[in-house]
């Protein structure tokens, strides 16, 4: 177990206790804790929770004066498509390309007003485009971010269908596939033709993607681009011509379809035969890879990475995707050169940096990792998994001051969540701040009361300040909870032990022994002494 593994095994303590192949790790780590003993303390989080989910109505009402009409005129000036777009805080206008594709005389309807328009960057291959529209009032629209959603969120997609007035649709989101710089989302909410290049918005009213319409074989397939594409235009419009054609976004809808359903061997027949039509296209092969990375097919896969990547040496998310590929099949270094060539490809690719910091953590190369996390920071400051990540890092490099810091940007970002307040309090510990990690002990437990590792921590540090009872009463919890514990019980063991319970503390003992023979093993090594005072010497 390396360092930044036990780290994590620390934050999590056998949420499976008593399983076997918890066993070895324990025993690792409690040998390395000797007792567990960790300094603790309390701390009041200083950053507001969330604001309460606004209501269908409260969206639209919010939202509604951002959405336009786009017209696409050819050069006879007769209208060859409608779609919608989102105007964003700068007054420019966000749609998908395929709605100006191919490029006439353009112009956004707004409050009745029509204005002339022209395209001003454009990214084919992700089928995102940005307009510019003198004249057009800006918007007070807020963006979010696809890397904080889950599965089941609550979603509101807003268009304008063939011109006529906004429909707003609710859904949740029912997939999230990781893709450069963020998620593509599938959602339930339903979109209309012509609502293309509208927005799809969480329940805080903030626009987080593109609707895309989309219609195969019968299926209505609802999708929508990351918010993140938008963002990143400006850095796209260089590479276009190395990007593969439009054309090729319907192989792209309809092979997401198929990674919805999980249907590894009907993605692989799809893309072979993709191939075979485009064999030009890296995102064939790299759709290849991905089907076979998932079938546990590796060599198969680096192959089909490596071919995707022949045709699209400068797109950085291929030299991921082969970093863990690679990892997978056990080529360390090979993970790490492949996602160092992908940052180096494209500096700002968060996910880049964020696989690469752990493939670093994996090496054992503390300072690297660091440095690689506290990229992906930079780029993506909401992203409370990074500055966790980063925590951990620092805590077992020892720097647990920075390690703090850390953390208290994760809880910041997402303070209901309970494991980050735990890493907090951990670190507050450790870094001699007590009254500081009680606070985030109890708070972890405010938001989850059956959380046992918390129980176990907060019972150790109350011991550790001689508070007997609180202590008692925190393993007792834990052990309330989850009776089968392994840690509540070995700690609450050597409590009994300590404070001259023998007989309370035997029968812990002998439950440890039935769950866990080794961890009971170590226990009775431990403490010998105090379960039986008349044989020690």
């Amino acid at each position: 177990m390396n360092a930044h593994e036990k780290q994590l095994f620390d934050c999590a303590i056998f949420r499976s206790a008593g399983t076997s192949s918890d066993q070895s790790s324990l025993i690792s780590c409690l040998k390395q804790l000797s007792f567990l003993l960790l300094y603790a303390t309390f701390f009041i989080i200083s950053a507001p929770l969330p604001a309460k989910a606004k209501n269908a109505a409260e969206v639209f009402a919010e939202v509604s004066g951002s959405v336009v009409v786009i017209h696409n005129y050819d050069k006879s000036e007769k209208l060859q498509s409608i779609g919608s777009g989102v105007i964003l805080s700068s007054g420019k206008v966000a749609t998908n390309y395929h709605v100006v594709e191919p490029t006439g005389k353009l112009t956004v309807i707004y409050k009745g007003r029509e204005y002339p328009s022209k395209l001003l960057y454009f990214d084919r291959f992700r089928d995102v485009c940005s307009l510019s529209v003198p004249g057009l009032p800006e918007s007070k629209l807020l963006l979010g971010t696809t890397r904080e959603l889950k599965t089941g969120d609550k979603v509101y997609a807003l268009g304008a269908p063939q011109g006529l007035e906004l429909t707003f649709s609710d859904g949740i989101i029912s997939g999230l596939r990781p893709v450069d710089k963020g998620f593509y989302i599938q959602t339930t909410a339903p979109i209309s033709a012509g609502s293309s290049g509208g927005g799809l918005f969480d329940e805080n009213g903030r626009l987080i993607g593109l609707p895309t319409y989309f219609f195969k074989q019968g299926q209505q397939l609802n999708f929508a681009l990351p918010v993140e594409w938008i963002l990143d235009l400006p850095n796209r419009i260089a590479v276009q011509n190395n990007t593969i054609l439009s054309a090729d976004l319907g192989n792209v809808y309809q092979v997401n379809a198929l990674e919805e359903r999980q249907d590894w061997g009907g993605m692989i027949l799809f893309c072979k035969n993709w191939i075979k039509q485009m064999p030009g296209s890296g995102e064939a092969w790299g759709y290849l890879g991905f089907a076979y990375l998932q079938r546990g097919e590796l060599s198969l896969s680096i192959d089909a990475y490596t071919e995707a990547i022949r045709r699209r040496p400068d797109y950085a998310q291929y030299w991921v995707d082969l970093g863990v590929a690679y990892g997978r099949e056990g080529q360390k270094q090979k993970k790490i050169e492949a996602y160092r060539q992908a940052v180096r490809l494209n500096s700002e690719y968060a996910v880049g940096w964020f696989n690469l910091a752990m493939a670093y953590v994996q090496n054992g190369e503390t300072d690297k990792a660091i440095a690689a996390y506290q990229q992906a920071v930079r780029i993506t400051p909401r992203d409370a998994s990074a500055w966790y990540r980063l925590g951990l890092v620092f805590s077992d490099g020892g720097q647990f001051d920075k390690a703090v810091k850390a953390y208290l940007q994760a809880v910041r970002i997402t303070p209901e969540n309970a494991n980050y307040l735990l890493s907090l309090a951990r670190a507050y510990g450790h870094a001699a701040q007590p009254s500081e990690a009680y606070e985030a002990y109890k708070s972890a437990l405010r938001i989850n009361p059956d959380y046992t590792d918390a129980w176990v921590y907060l019972g150790i540090s109350y011991e550790n300040d001689h508070r007997k009872e609180e202590a008692l009463h925190a393993y007792t919890e834990a052990l309330r909870i989850n009776p089968d514990h392994n840690t509540a019980l070995f700690n609450l063991g050597r409590f009994y032990l300590e404070t001259g319970s023998v007989e309370k503390g035997m029968a812990v003992y002998g439950r440890l022994k039935h769950l866990n023979p080794e961890m009971a093993q170590l226990f009775f090594n431990t403490f010998y002494k105090f379960m039986f005072p008349k044989n020690a010497l």
